[in-house]
């Protein structure tokens, strides 16, 4: 049960990582560009803000209930609170004056409290007063100002305390008569008047200077490359974020794991996106070593290995909407079978948007629908492509390619039944006997007869055509089909009475396919075969 917990996981993983590999320039991008926006603005944009911070221990001497028996000074039973008082006097009128006259022009107008944070120690008895500001020299002397300013406000509050307390003192010795001066009550109020003067003398607010601010060698903002790596993280979350928005909204297909999973076919082969198109030379042709070519050649080995057991003379090739690459796939299909000495018919099925004539440059005034008319036989409507323009340029000693010299190492022609005029009703005429006895017949002149079929999703063409061949292969292009299509796809295989023979990708990419060719490889394999 582990086991499989874990295999789960990391195939889970897997599929992640594939997701954000096939859409990463949706996390590339925003990384780079919010990235590079954040740590060029913080240099260039931010003005730097140096902080300066002086330090306050506040005692509790308890000199007043030492010397005096009496606590003269409010002192909760909170040292916490007592020091959360503290913060708040610190930011008082009166000492926010003081500091602004002890600074004077220098603050620019500015009030000094704009300035100051008060950081609470719970733990200590410890206040930081902390100045922030572009000047990093002001910010020192704002600091100690309010360090200084603060204490002899505390210990002037104080004194003026102990003055209020020794003034009925002084009042009672002095309405003491001389000659009662001696006497033991007027040396107690005397002694008692003395103790508050001592006391009052040494009052510093219970606060000292423990640490004075200094005068700060860097700024505290901005700080690019902190901030950058966090416009790094955060842009990175946000490009992962909408990786998975996209992949949830996206409608196309985007990778053969998500292929397989939904239709549970094998896939035989993942032709990478190709730039031939219309009446150009076909891959095959034009660049039979090219990575495209191969992935051909893999095709029509798989097609071999599928059924080893049974005889497979008719393929049907379709697929779930126009344009995913089924005719592309037949001829050039067709191309590497006949250079294998395979005796190669093609027909073109597609009766409502034939396609093989154009890709194959041959004339399409008679085909299919002429043969089934009855105005000529299958073998008049064939079209023939000679061995010579399908065979493969020789290499001479040097390895250099000749351009007279041909590789007719077994090439078969291939021969194509066109559609010829489009008729009226193209559905009755794939539905009916005489079609299928056009395959029966094709099937007796060549290896194999491959079908070029309707797409499924436009009419009921390929699901008829299909119980009359001995395999169907089915074309998904990716970034092209959608998900709704390959439900359709998965739906035909489970309801047409017909071989499916296996899937094959079209428009695949070194992402998105587990299939990866080498063309320098088969250049070199070529050069001696030849």
């Amino acid at each position: 049960m582990e086991d499989n917990s874990f295999r789960v996981g990391v195939s889970d993983l897997r599929e992640y990582l594939g997701i954000i590999r096939r859409r990463k320039w949706l996390v590339i991008l925003p990384v780079i560009i919010i990235t590079t926006a954040v740590y060029f603005g913080t240099s260039l944009f931010m003005t730097p803000q140096y902080q300066s911070t002086a330090e306050l221990l506040q005692r509790r001497t308890g000199l007043d209930r030492a010397l005096l028996g009496a606590d003269f000074f409010q002192q909760s039973n909170s040292p916490e609170r007592d020091m959360q008082t503290t913060s708040e006097l610190l930011e008082s009128p009166t000492v926010n004056s003081a500091v602004i006259e002890s600074i004077g022009e220098r603050l620019g107008g500015r009030n000094p409290i704009s300035m100051l944070n008060v950081n609470v120690n719970a733990k200590t008895d410890i206040l930081g007063i902390t100045i922030t500001d572009t000047d990093p020299q002001l910010a020192s002397d704002v600091a100690n100002s309010f360090a200084t300013e603060f204490i002899n406000w505390r210990s002037g509050v104080d004194r003026e305390v102990l003055r209020e307390a020794r003034l009925p003192l002084e009042l009672q010795l002095v309405s003491v008569p001389t000659d009662q001066q001696e006497s033991a009550n007027y040396k107690v109020v005397k002694d008692k008047l003395e103790t508050l003067k001592l006391i009052e003398a040494m009052q510093t607010g219970n606060l000292e200077l423990v640490k004075s601010a200094t005068v700060s060698g860097s700024p505290v903002s901005p700080k690019p490359g902190r901030t950058s790596l966090f416009a790094f993280i955060t842009s990175l979350a946000l490009g992962v974020g909408m990786v998975f928005v996209a992949e949830h909204l996206d409608t196309k297909v985007r990778s053969t794991d998500e292929i397989n999973e939904t239709l549970q076919q094998p896939i035989l082969a993942s032709i990478p996106k190709m730039n031939i198109s219309g009446n150009e030379t076909l891959e095959t042709i034009s660049n039979p070593s090219s990575a495209g070519s191969e992935s051909f050649r893999m095709l029509k080995t798989n097609i071999g290995y599928i059924e080893p057991d049974r005889e497979i003379k008719s393929i049907m090739i379709s697929s779930a909407q126009t344009s995913e690459g089924k005719t592309t796939t037949i001829v050039n299909l067709a191309v590497t079978m006949a250079r294998a000495g395979q005796r190669v018919i093609i027909l073109d099925g597609d009766m409502r948007r034939p396609k093989v004539h154009y890709y194959l440059q041959l004339d399409n005034s008679v085909g299919l629908t002429n043969v089934i008319a009855g105005n000529c036989t299958f073998r008049e409507s064939l079209q023939i492509i000679e061995a010579e323009e399908l065979s493969i340029p020789s290499a001479n000693s040097n390895g250099i390619v000749g351009f007279n010299a041909v590789n007719m190492n077994g090439v078969k022609p291939i021969y194509c039944a066109t559609v010829g005029p489009i008729p009226p009703n193209p559905g009755e005429l794939i539905s009916s006997a005489k079609f299928s006895n056009l395959i029966i017949e094709a099937r007796q002149y060549a290896d194999i007869v491959l079908i070029d079929a309707p797409p499924l999703g436009a009419v009921g063409d390929a699901a008829s055509m299909a119980s009359m061949v001995d395999g169907v292969i089915l074309i998904v292009r990716l970034a092209e089909t959608t998900k709704k299509s390959l439900g359709m796809i998965n739906n035909f295989i489970r309801t047409v009475p017909t071989s499916v023979m296996g899937i094959v990708v079209t428009n695949a990419t070194a992402d998105s396919s587990s299939y990866s060719y080498k063309g320098s490889y088969y250049t070199e394999d070529m050069k001696f075969n030849a």
